[in-house]
């Protein structure tokens, strides 16, 4: 599991030109941890650090740009490119959840914030 684990992360990384998004899914709040520079390729490991599954969706402008399905305690890498001028953003569907931007130079932030 730890080599999966390490190989996914190395298939996303700036090693292959591509920095990625990190998106951990807890049972009450998201951590998004996002690279400095702005790009048309979008990797983003999703954590699912929650006690239940989880079906979720990436979406611009009102189109639906992937879907994803995360067993508690796993985690997907998920690549893909957006050329648009609207944000990329991510939604838990089941169970629903609010919906995440995907910020480039923003760094880490949580959705909600810490008090």
């Amino acid at each position: 599991m730890r080599f999966l684990w390490v190989m996914m992360t190395l298939m996303s990384s700036t090693v292959w030109g591509v920095e990625s998004f990190r998106i951990q899914l807890h049972d009450r709040s998201v951590r998004v941890e996002g690279p400095a520079k702005p790009s048309t390729q979008y990797a983003v490991i999703v954590e699912n650090l929650s006690l239940s599954d989880i079906t979720g969706k990436f979406s611009s402008g009102g189109k639906d740009l992937k879907f994803i399905t995360v067993k508690t305690t796993q985690s997907k890498t998920v690549e893909f490119s957006h050329k648009g001028t609207t944000p990329v953003s991510f939604k838990c569907l089941a169970p629903g959840f609010q919906e995440v931007l995907l910020v480039f130079g923003k760094g880490a932030y949580e959705i909600p914030p810490k008090q």
